[in-house]
């Protein structure tokens, strides 16, 4: 198999240099993941435009570039759509993303993992488009006052979370019961709130902040124990995914838990 360990171990038993190796390799793509998530989004908002008194307006226009252009284009589709409109973008969103994952999952090939990895990361630059342009509209144009915050919260949430695994080895695999239910359950409120038109409070933002915190830990844990030390993009895969997601509710809450 291209550039993988002949003998892998899993992680939890490997020795001290290997698992070591691991977790730098691991941590390190996720860096690398989130440098070219925040170059991808200010590539993105080049030539944007905030227009004071202007939010949320049908027909309204926010500049030039990527970023601009896929707002209205989500504008006009909320317009023509309704509640739909949101939801057909998530499933368009899974549809992609289950593609990537199988790509940085496929142990066959190193290249089609990066490849994968590299997709995702596109993939959630997109995605968070909608919730920046939103940051920055109703802040006023100064969305440093939400993005900085957030940013600080969010990291500092990562960093206790992650060391609360590794230096206490405490079992979370307890969690995985509730998480299921909890992210059922939770994708039930988004889809009836969508559905009935209404909005979600800062209620719903920390009770997701709650819920992804919960996945960090369970899913360090599951990687710590179950995965192998040849697996180190896929254990990337899962924390940026799970991270970046605690960065959206983290944002949204400091946003002042608006609707998306």
């Amino acid at each position: 198999m291209e550039g993988m360990e002949s003998n892998p171990f899993i992680v939890a038993d490997a020795p001290a240099a290997d698992r070591a190796a691991f977790f730098r390799r691991t941590y390190g793509l996720v860096a690398i993941g989130f440098a070219a998530f925040a170059a991808l989004l200010a590539i993105f908002f080049v030539g944007f435009e905030y227009k004071e008194g202007v939010r949320g307006v049908y027909g309204a226009t926010y500049g030039t570039g990527i970023a601009a252009s896929l707002f209205g284009s989500l504008q006009k589709m909320m317009f023509s759509l309704g509640a739909w409109s949101w939801l057909l973008v998530l499933l368009a969103f899974w549809g992609a993303t289950t593609v990537a994952e199988s790509m940085a999952f496929n142990r066959a090939s190193r290249g089609a993992q990066y490849a994968g990895f590299g997709l995702y990361v596109i993939l959630y630059s997109l995605l968070f488009i909608p919730l920046i342009a939103y940051v920055i509209v109703t802040s006023n144009g100064k969305p440093s006052d939400v993005l900085v915050p957030s940013g600080i919260v969010t990291v500092a949430l990562i960093a206790g979370l992650t060391a609360l695994v590794f230096m206490t080895n405490l079992d979370f695999s307890f969690l995985r019961v509730a998480l299921v239910i909890g992210s059922f359950a939770m994708l039930a409120i988004i889809i009836i709130a969508s559905i009935g038109g209404f909005g979600l409070g800062a209620w719903f933002s920390v009770a997701m902040i709650v819920l992804m915190a919960s996945v960090i830990l369970y899913q360090t844990h599951v990687i710590k124990n179950t995965l192998e030390t040849d697996q180190h993009v896929a254990a990337a895969f899962i924390l940026f995914s799970s991270f970046v997601t605690l960065l959206w509710y983290v944002i949204r809450f400091f946003a002042g838990g608006r609707r998306d």
